[in-house]
């Protein structure tokens, strides 16, 4: 799609508009195959939420969970979606209007922040009382979304740069915010696995 490394939000309009005329047909590609990918988010994160309903007696944190992963969801179809209206009439729309769009995509991407923050926070907080022994994560785990909780934050001073290490584009708000986050799903992912494997493990041996 050419949108790595982002386009600069100090583009003008003209240019940013000539990125999706130019652009029109891997855009659209890249936002089909964007689209179907993160419709498999949710199935992702399942497995976590079933893991915390086990930490938990009232499922307190667990019906968060759900909420925050179905809000995040929505925040990831966005972008595709948009980006793909953008070059579906990228020939007709006014350049100015492509930039507030465009601008919008990076903002849905990065300025959401908060909701994944506070999920790797309920994470945290269902692993230090979880009472099973032993416990179904590694308390380690916890401190790691407390950390990357925390580690995101820069994702939300885009709205106030359009250069430098804080704009949509930056170093530390879009790069450091993306291996941060890609990171934890990486960990979170490998460690959920792990707990499977031990579960079925401790179910055959009984």
């Amino acid at each position: 799609m050419g949108f790595i490394p982002p386009p600069p939000p100090s583009l003008s309009a003209k240019e940013t508009a000539q990125l999706f005329i130019d652009n029109k047909s891997n855009i659209l590609i890249g936002a089909l195959i964007q689209c179907i990918c993160w419709s498999f988010y949710n199935t992702w994160a399942i497995p976590i939420v079933m893991f915390i309903r086990r930490m938990e007696r009232a499922p307190i944190l667990t019906f968060a969970s759900i909420a925050n992963i179905g809000g995040g969801y929505v925040f990831f179809l966005l972008i595709p979606m948009t980006w793909a209206v953008i070059a579906f009439r990228a020939d007709t729309l006014d350049p100015s209007t492509i930039q507030i769009m465009n601008d919008w995509v990076w903002f849905d991407w990065l300025y959401t922040w908060p909701p994944f923050s506070l999920w790797m926070v309920i994470i945290a907080v269902a692993i230090f009382f979880d009472r099973n022994v032993p416990t179904v994560l590694p308390r380690w785990v916890a401190y790691f979304n407390l950390w990357t909780a925390l580690l995101i934050f820069p994702a939300g001073m885009i709205g106030f740069f359009k250069t430098g290490p804080f704009a949509y584009n930056g170093a530390l708000s879009f790069w450091f915010a993306f291996a941060v986050f890609f990171s934890w799903m990486i960990v979170m992912t490998v460690m959920t696995f792990r707990a499977v494997t031990q579960e079925a493990e401790a179910y055959q041996a009984s």
